[in-house]
C-alpha cells in the first residue's frame, strides 16, 4: 500500500448524501451541517473548509510563519516540512531518541521530548518560534501516538512563552484510542471524552478528512476569533469561498455522515 489517504470506502449514507447536497456558492447548507459536526465532535466554534490537509498547512504557514523562524513539532509530515521550508524556515523534530528505535516498546513514541522542547525555545528564542505543532499520530515513524499528559505539558510550555499550539488531527481517532488503551486513567473514558480533553489543550486543529474523518477534503477549526479572521483573509485567495473552501458541496456533505 502506498498510502492510507483515501483508502477508506464511503458508506451508502455518504454516497446518498452526495446526491442531495445543495450547490450554492455562498451560504451552502452543506457547510453549516459540517460546522455543526465540527462543533459537536471537536467543540470548536469556527470552521474553515479546505480541499485537503496540505491546503490547511499552506494557509497556516502563510499566516503564522515568517522567514527564519522555526516550527517545533513531535515529528513532521513531508508536506508540512516542504511548506515550512518554502517560506525559508525550518521544522525541528523533537521526539525522544528512543522513538526512532523500531524495536522499542515505549507506548507513546509520538511524545515531544519536553527537555528538547525547552532547549529549542531557549536556543532560538520564543519570538523566533512560529508555533508548536503536534501530529496525531506521527505518520512518518509508523503512526506513533502521544499521550494526554505530554499534550498537557506541551500546552503549559506553549502558554508560558505565548506560543500557538497547532494539532494535525488527521489520525486523531487512532491517537485517542491509544490513549484509552495505554494511558493510566483513561480506560474508562469514551473516545469522545478523550477527544474533548485533547481539544481543550490546543489552539488550532487542522486535518485531512481522508483518514480518521472517513471523508474527503479537509478543515481548520479554532475557538480563537483572531486566528480565524487571519486565516479567513487568505482562504478565498487559495481555496475558495468560506462555505466551501475548495471542496465541492458533495464532499462537504460526506462529513456529516462519516
Amino acid at each position: 500500500m502506498l498510502t492510507d489517504s483515501g483508502t477508506n470506502a464511503m458508506s451508502d449514507n455518504q454516497l446518498a448524501a452526495m446526491m442531495v447536497a445543495d450547490d450554492a456558492y455562498a451560504g451552502s447548507e452543506s457547510f453549516y451541517k459540517l460546522a455543526r459536526v465540527v462543533k459537536k465532535v471537536f467543540g470548536f466554534e469556527h470552521t474553515l473548509p479546505v480541499h485537503q490537509g496540505r491546503a490547511a498547512e499552506h494557509l497556516l504557514v502563510k499566516v503564522f510563519l515568517k522567514p527564519s523562524q522555526v516550527v517545533l513539532n513531535n515529528y513532521h509530515f513531508p508536506s508540512t516540512r516542504v511548506h515550512v521550508e518554502l517560506v525559508g524556515s525550518r521544522i525541528l523534530d523533537l521526539v525522544s531518541d528512543n522513538a526512532l528505535i523500531p524495536a522499542g516498546n515505549e507506548p507513546f513514541k509520538g511524545n515531544i521530548d519536553i527537555i528538547k522542547l525547552k532547549q529549542a525555545i531557549a536556543e532560538h528564542g520564543p519570538e523566533n518560534v512560529a508555533f508548536i505543532r503536534m501530529e496525531a499520530t506521527t505518520n512518518l515513524i509508523g503512526g506513533q501516538p502521544f499521550s494526554m499528559q505530554n499534550l498537557r505539558d506541551v500546552k503549559a510550555i506553549a502558554k508560558e512563552h505565548g506560543l500557538i499550539l497547532i494539532l494535525d488531527g488527521s489520525l486523531i481517532g487512532e491517537n485517542a484510542y491509544f490513549i484509552k488503551q495505554r494511558e493510566a486513567g483513561y480506560a474508562g473514558k469514551s473516545i469522545q471524552e478523550i477527544l474533548n480533553e485533547m481539544m481543550s489543550h490546543i489552539d488550532i486543529l487542522y486535518m485531512s478528512g481522508r483518514k480518521s474523518g472517513g471523508a474527503r477534503g479537509g478543515l481548520i477549526a479554532t475557538n480563537n476569533r483572531t486566528y480565524f479572521d487571519q486565516l479567513m483573509t487568505w482562504l478565498p485567495v487559495y481555496e475558495g469561498f468560506s462555505t466551501y473552501g475548495g471542496m465541492s458541496t458533495k464532499k462537504l456533505k460526506q462529513w456529516r455522515l462519516a
